[in-house]
């Protein structure tokens, strides 16, 4: 008898390519869970609240994929209000789980805290794991922590190796607490540069599946996520904001925040409005400033310009906080804008925010872990051993002007 063999060769893909698990979209009773696998992958997610895991170390529920993808996006329904859960993800073609992690479910109502960063990019002489990663670390460590919003440009372009690096540095952070993504210019960026045109950013797709313009409402406030890098106005491959892409988003974004329901309303965009290198506002996003005063907002977030702003605009406080790690602007040579407070370059920080709705009120913390002596340098971070407070203000969620 003859016997013929056929030896397949087998690709395994390497541990870097499997990126650890990362919480959108939480709700009261909701939450997805978003992981990389191998392609065209499969898996498993086994959760239980916090509580019963730690009693008794089994989990309660499991769910499975319903869909073969590369990238994995697992809403988990049916759960408890303002409860943390752990969960482990069980990839297929890795051969074990991923580790134990954990987040929380939205409030229905109570006080709660969530941070605020932008542009953990990397620099042109330094990688993420040299100034961001001092970031995320610190925000691993804080606890009772709702959400983080992001504010774009995760790192300097459209790559896998780059998008990937994001994810490794950022792990520790996302292993306990959901995020929001807003995107950034650097998202449409290309490996080439030059004069070649905006990608898709298809890295940004794949790693949240959600629009680029979207809203969660948490303990009875409204957030807003809009979109300001529009790909039809770019200079090479940076798409700059356009009044055509805010003119899309107007009428929606009136009705996110002309809601008499909600206690109060933050809005996130990675283009600022206000910033120290203009005179007056950005006049491609004029209708949504004008919007911003009649309704009234709580506060405005932004990101692009790499530092650390706070302005206060009639009445109501807009943050520049773009020093997640990305090459320092310097704050010199100009005479401040209009509305200008306070600002800081050079830093490595993020923004905290304690709201508590039945007090009507919110308190916005910059804290920064480190400091850089040059904008952009392989030279490692003078870095603090606990993080700095350098700047804090309390405002109204809902203000009342003439």
């Amino acid at each position: 008898m003859l016997f013929s063999f056929c030896i397949m060769p087998i690709f395994a893909q390497t541990p870097g390519e499997y990126w650890s698990p990362w919480i959108t979209e939480t709700t009261t009773d909701s939450a997805t869970v978003n992981w990389r696998g191998e392609n065209g992958g499969t898996g498993a997610i086994d959760y239980a609240t916090s509580d019963y895991f730690n009693e008794h170390h089994v989990f309660e529920e499991t769910i499975e994929t319903v869909s073969s993808a590369t990238y994995q996006h697992v809403p988990l329904a049916d759960l408890q209000s303002n409860t943390s859960y752990t969960y482990r993800v069980r990839p297929s073609g890795r051969g074990e789980s991923f580790d134990n992690r954990t987040f929380k479910t939205m409030p229905a109502s109570g006080p709660f805290t969530f941070i605020v960063i932008s542009d953990p990019q990397k620099g042109q002489y330094y990688e993420e794991q040299q100034r961001f990663k001092y970031v995320a670390d610190a925000i691993e460590k804080q606890e009772d922590i709702q959400f983080i919003l992001i504010g774009g440009d995760y790192n300097g372009h459209d790559s896998d190796s780059l998008w990937r690096q994001f994810f490794e540095v950022a792990d520790g952070m996302l292993s306990n607490c959901a995020i929001f993504p807003a995107i950034g210019n650097h998202e449409y960026h290309n490996s080439s540069g030059g004069d070649n045109p905006p990608t898709s950013a298809v890295h940004y797709h794949q790693a949240f599946d959600m629009p680029l313009n979207y809203s969660f409402d948490c303990s009875g406030v409204r957030f807003v996520v809009l979109n300001t890098p529009d790909p039809n106005n770019a200079s090479g491959d940076d798409p700059h904001t356009s009044a055509a892409l805010a003119k899309s988003q107007e009428s929606w974004l009136a009705g996110q925040i002309d809601d008499g329901a909600m206690r109060g309303a933050f809005t996130i965009h990675h283009h600022p409005i206000w910033d120290y290198y203009n005179r007056t506002a950005n006049p491609d996003l004029e209708i949504w400033e004008a919007l911003y005063h009649e309704y009234n907002i709580s506060a405005n977030f932004a990101g692009h310009t790499h530092n650390y702003q706070r302005y206060s605009i009639k009445g109501i406080p807009y943050f520049i906080i773009g020093n997640a790690g990305g090459r320092c602007n310097d704050l010199t040579g100009n005479s401040t804008p209009e509305g200008y407070i306070f600002g800081v370059t050079r830093t490595l920080g993020y923004l905290k925010v304690a709201v508590d709705p039945a007090n009507n009120t919110a308190t916005a913390q910059e804290w920064i872990v480190a400091t850089v002596k040059e904008d952009d340098s392989g030279d490692k971070p003078d870095v603090y051993k606990t993080p700095q407070l350098i700047d804090s203000i309390t405002f109204p969620l809902g203000h009342q002007f003439a």
